[in-house]
């Protein structure tokens, strides 16, 4: 009578890694994880170790007493890990079953539930042992925290980054809850794609209802699947990124100005109005912003805002008999003092010459 039981050996944040250091390093990483893997079977009776290739292996261990079984598959699985830590630029998670009774049956069986266990690395995160017990039903049914009118926001802006970073910060939000299972996690997560996709499309039906069958060409079926198949967080963080690019079209040069303009033609009186705090209602770049307005207005962000505060003070300076003090704090100025040295820098006086003169704004 013989058991089986499968330990997955899974590099944490494989692809991240990679596409942050370059394929060649990679590979040298592959090479001494395979090594330190290898190690860890070695000279164990019973135990085989198959590369599941490119960032995984398969360790299979039989004997005929299930309790001992399952101590050595936790002893190895350790091990690996700290050989993987000691050996490499990586961390590693492994996954375990439980034991099966029989040969090739109780083999292919032990793998799957091993599987099964290393999905939980979505939510549990990874660097860790996780057992089969790990993936007991869970009942969450609502997410802990709803996103769509800042999701909203950033895809009609345009954001793409802006919109896959809120999701992906969501993400790990709903993965940290106790009661989430991988299953329920990608649902609510199709959910939002959706959901962004409804906002992206403009097609309706004759009663004002989505036309699903145009928007759904926007996330093909293929991309809902590939969810599915992810285990790690920082490769969602990755897929989000990619799949939003495709989902949302980009936003016109002139949209972003024009944006950029109305929101500071509505908040000039705010003393505390910074060009970040712009790009961030926008969901632009400080960088692009002041890019735009220097090719296409032929001017400066700061010229923009001081010209529209020193209109607004002249205004307020022949129309009214404000204090200076009053006329600043209402157009953007933290004191008398900064509202008179921009006019004397500006307008080539100070205010109250301005007033007794009868200029008009």
């Amino acid at each position: 009578m013989s058991y089986a039981v499968a330990a997955l050996v899974d590099i944490d944040d494989f692809i991240a890694s990679s596409q942050a250091q370059g394929q060649v390093w990679a590979r040298r990483q592959l090479r001494r994880a395979d090594r330190a893997v290898h190690a860890a079977a070695f000279g164990r009776p019973g135990v085989t170790c198959r590369p599941q290739p490119p960032e995984e292996w398969l360790v299979m261990l039989t004997g005929a007493d299930p309790e001992a079984l399952m101590s050595e598959a936790t002893a190895l699985a350790e091990e690996v890990r700290a050989r993987i830590v000691r050996e490499t630029a990586w961390t590693a998670t492994v996954s375990l079953g439980v034991p099966r009774l029989g040969h090739e049956e109780a083999q292919r069986e032990a793998e799957r539930e091993a599987r099964l266990a290393n999905d939980y690395k979505l939510v549990l995160g990874g660097d860790r042992v996780i057992s089969s017990e790990a993936s007991a039903a869970r009942g969450a049914l609502s997410p802990p925290v709803r996103i769509e009118e800042e999701l909203t926001r950033r895809v009609r802006a345009g954001d793409r980054n802006g919109a896959a970073g809120l999701l992906a910060g969501w993400v790990d939000r709903c993965a940290s809850e106790r009661d989430v299972d991988p299953g329920t996690l990608r649902n609510w997560l199709i959910g939002e794609l959706l959901f962004v996709v409804d906002v992206v499309n403009r097609s309706r039906l004759p009663d004002g209802s989505t036309d699903w069958v145009e928007a759904c060409a926007r996330l093909p079926i293929e991309d809902i699947v590939t969810v599915g198949d992810i285990h790690e967080r920082s490769y969602l963080h990755i897929w989000l990124r990619e799949t939003l690019g495709r989902l949302m079209p980009p936003p016109a040069r002139t949209d972003i100005l024009a944006l950029a303009e109305t929101y500071l033609a509505e908040h000039y009186t705010d003393p505390g109005l910074r060009l970040s705090t712009v790009a961030e209602a926008v969901c632009a770049s400080p960088f692009y912003i002041s890019h735009l307005f220097a090719e296409e207005r032929r001017t400066t962000f700061l010229r923009h805002l001081t010209g529209l505060r020193l209109r607004h003070a002249r205004r307020l300076l022949t129309t009214t008999a404000l204090p200076v003090d009053v006329i600043a704090a209402r157009t953007g100025y933290p004191s008398a003092k900064a509202l008179r040295g921009a006019f004397r820098r500006h307008v080539g006086c100070s205010p109250t010459e301005y007033r007794r003169a009868g200029l008009r704004p």
